[in-house]
């Protein structure tokens, strides 16, 4: 019988022993290229450009923007990039910069966002484009759209049971997205009743001070003494203008109670950390869902803050009683 010779042999050993480690690498690259599909982006590589179209120090919409995503990145790990105080010609260049230095995420914080996201996002089909508000006509858009008339409903309600002089304001921008909470205002003010007036100024842009401060002035003149202010830069100088005329107001984003303790009645807060955080864990997941997404009270999202001293415990009781009974029936005011 003739003898094996150990080299043959060992080559032999040596080949079958690579052969085994290179399948056995193959199957572990494949399995972990196929529990990064499950689990989403590795937060080490993820790249997230958030655009603001006002400052970060607003104490309102977009200084809430920036907090939570500030918050978010600590937890996730991500890349973050801000551009703020953005102009309308200014975004859909601060878009193509983000999307074509391979950020993953583009999120622009408002409506304004949306009309040049629907430009770029085409020709971008790796960057997720997300903006609020809007529309998502491409595969790669997400477009937030908070449930708003119910907000409005409860907000109407509470300053028509305030009202000493049955008239009411509203101040808001005139964009479409925000007719729905008017009339939900307006639904709720007459719940209350039927003879108080609601005066609703229509300001251009969601940072035009100048122009909600002498909307307030002008209401104040009519005789309005609760005004609910929906801007973002501007609520702080519409709520100090009323504040000296000694005229209560409603806030609006955040608990914007501390601006003025004695005359904001309560706030109207969106969580925009509720909201960034439900965007961000479904993005790190890989499910972040395409086109419209809708977030209002039932998720937290639009809440209220307590009240402030000056409204009677049986005016918060009466709140609480029918914020409970929408709740029970949230179907009937869509946004």
């Amino acid at each position: 019988m003739p003898k094996i010779q150990p080299f043959p042999a060992l080559f032999a050993g040596l080949v079958i022993g690579m052969l085994l480690l290179i399948t056995s690498q193959f199957l572990i690259s494949m399995n972990h290229l196929r529990v990064l599909n499950e689990r989403g982006y590795s937060a080490e590589k993820l790249r997230v450009a958030l655009l603001l179209e006002g400052p970060t120090y607003d104490q309102g919409w977009n200084s809430s923007a920036l907090e939570s995503m500030t918050e978010l990145q600590k937890k996730f790990g991500f890349t973050l990039e801000v551009a703020n105080n953005l102009k309308p010609e200014q975004i859909k260049s601060a878009a193509i910069k983000f999307a074509s230095n391979d950020y993953q995420f583009v999120l622009g914080h408002g409506v304004i966002f949306s009309e040049p996201f629907n430009q770029v996002a085409r020709s971008y089909p790796k960057t997720h484009f997300v903006s609020f508000n809007g529309d998502a006509p491409n595969r790669n858009q997400t477009t937030i759209r908070y449930d708003m008339k119910p907000a409005g409903y409860m907000v109407g309600f509470l300053a028509a049971k305030m009202s000493k002089t049955g008239k009411v304001g509203y101040i808001m921008v005139d964009k479409t997205p925000e007719y729905a909470q008017v009339q939900g205002f307006r639904e709720g003010v007459k719940k209350v009743s039927a003879n108080s007036s609601v005066f609703v100024g229509k300001v251009p842009d969601f940072n035009d001070s100048p122009s909600a401060i002498k909307m307030t002035q002008k209401m104040i003149a009519q005789g309005v003494d609760v005004i609910y202010t929906t801007g973002d830069s501007f609520n702080l100088d519409v709520i100090t203008e009323a504040q000296r005329a000694k005229v209560y107001t409603i806030g609006y984003i955040a608990d914007q109670r501390y601006i003025a303790p004695d005359y904001v009645l309560i706030a109207m807060m969106q969580d925009v950390r509720q909201c960034y955080r439900m965007i961000m864990e479904a993005a790190m997941q890989n499910k972040l869902p395409r086109g419209t997404v809708m977030y209002g009270l039932g998720e937290g999202v639009n809440q209220f803050s307590p009240f402030g001293p000056m409204v009677p415990q049986k005016i918060r009781e009466e709140f609480n009683r029918e914020l409970e009974k929408f709740l029970q029936r949230p179907v009937s005011y869509g946004g």
